[in-house]
């Protein structure tokens, strides 16, 4: 149900340093020209919900103030406020929380700056279902499901329904509950009518504009006139390295006590208590192919007096899928070759380049830049003479890591005129 990524890219999405563009497809903000690097301008990327970016701000006549920007997106509006550095150079960290087309303007001492739009996309999601292995016939069965952002600071919200592999409707709840920063969690109670096997599928709905629907993959729990004294509630899809909650899910009735997981009969966890009947354990698995996943249980005390605690346990055999690979980029600027990490890439001052990007999993890719550039919109500026890095990062999906690719552009002064 959680999403793994490298320090360094964390480092990157959270920095202050961040300025993100969208590709061109999304639309170009105001970009600052080569005539006017002197004067004042407002450089706004593209971004995304829920991921920090950087607002850029040239105001030489206003150094050592601070200023004041204003954002809107329909009836919402925001300030934000920086210092003007000596070079004459502010910037504001803003991280976006809702989808579509903002207007940035200079506000006060620098309205000359004038406005520029950015243009906001929904951060894509990814849902997994948590199912019990064994669910009890005519009985209320909760099931958990979680909706996950994969990058970004802002959880999901909205709602999530479960239906049958074909798509007849089960049950429905909001999303209530979290699990880490990103992932949005909602217990969903559903009274099975017949028994057998079952195939079930969640999906979510957004509550806004903000992230993008999902759905997971199917699970397929059995449903049992029985009463189990315990279940293994787990999600469909495994990876190895990729951490992953499971549950041990007590029958009704039946006290809490404490678990244990096993893999292969070799402990995976401690003894862990439940809690209201659940008691949860975070886990990657260390290998792929098939193995048998089990949790043992034990109640702290006898349901009646005069007997012993009850105890139980449930196994499941899974197919741990090999480690997810991180999102593939590619970079294509109309103007120039297909970008690589190994190969030099070169800039005038002065002159803008449309950033572009595709990833595999289908997810928009985000740029980000350090050195003498800036992102406004799509467009790339090199300012002065010097070396810029940019950084393409997509979010990946259910069975991608999110990507990142580092490019470096070496920006050089134009040539200069003949005297005459």
């Amino acid at each position: 149900m959680s999403v793994t990524m490298s320090p360094s890219l964390r480092t990157r999405i959270g920095s202050a340093a961040l300025a993100v563009g969208i590709a061109a497809a999304l639309g170009l903000a105001t970009v600052p020209t080569a005539s006017a690097a002197s004067n004042s301008f407002i450089a706004a990327p593209n971004g995304m919900v829920g991921v920090s970016e950087i607002i850029t701000i040239k105001a030489p006549t206003a150094v050592g103030q601070v200023v004041t920007i204003g954002l809107q997106i329909g009836a919402a509006a925001q300030t934000l406020q920086t210092t003007i550095g000596s070079n004459g150079f502010g910037a504001v960290v803003w991280t976006p929380t809702a989808a579509g087309a903002w207007t940035i303007n200079g506000l006060g001492t620098i309205a000359s700056a004038g406005s520029t739009a950015a243009t906001v996309v929904p951060m894509p999601t990814y849902t997994v279902l948590l199912a019990q292995n064994s669910l009890q016939l005519n009985v209320n069965n909760n099931l958990l499901v979680g909706v996950v952002a994969p990058i970004g600071t802002l959880a999901p919200t909205g709602s999530v329904a479960l239906t049958t592999g074909g798509g007849a409707p089960l049950a429905a709840a909001a999303l209530t509950g979290s699990f880490g920063s990103s992932t949005s969690t909602a217990t969903v109670p559903w009274t099975p009518t017949a028994g057998g096997p079952i195939a079930i599928k969640a999906s979510y709905t957004p509550a806004s504009g903000g992230q993008g629907a999902s759905t997971s993959p199917i699970s397929q729990p059995n449903v049992n006139s029985a009463d189990a004294p315990v279940s293994l509630r787990w999600p469909a899809n495994l990876f190895v390295g990729t951490p992953t909650v499971m549950q041990a899910v007590l029958g009704a009735g039946f006290a809490d006590g404490t678990v244990a997981f096993t893999m292969d009969g070799a402990g995976i966890s401690g003894s862990i208590p439940t809690a209201n009947g659940v008691a949860t354990l975070q886990w990657a698995p260390p290998s792929s192919g098939v193995h048998t996943i089990a949790v043992s249980y034990t109640a702290a005390k006898p349901t009646t007096v005069g007997q012993q605690p009850a105890s139980g346990t449930s196994s499941q055999v899974v197919s741990v899928l090999p480690a997810r690979a991180a999102d593939n980029i590619t970079v294509n600027p109309p103007t120039q070759p297909v970008w690589s990490i190994a190969q030099p890439i070169s800039m005038t001052a002065g002159s803008t380049v449309t950033l572009v990007g595709a990833s595999a999993s289908g997810t928009p890719v985000v740029f980000s830049e350090q050195g003498p550039c800036v992102i406004a919109g799509a467009v790339l500026t090199a300012l002065s003479a010097g070396q810029c890095q940019v950084t393409a990062i997509t979010p990946g999906n259910a069975t991608l890591t999110p990507g990142s690719e580092t490019y470096t552009i070496t920006v050089t002064n134009p040539p200069r005129k003949p005297r005459r």
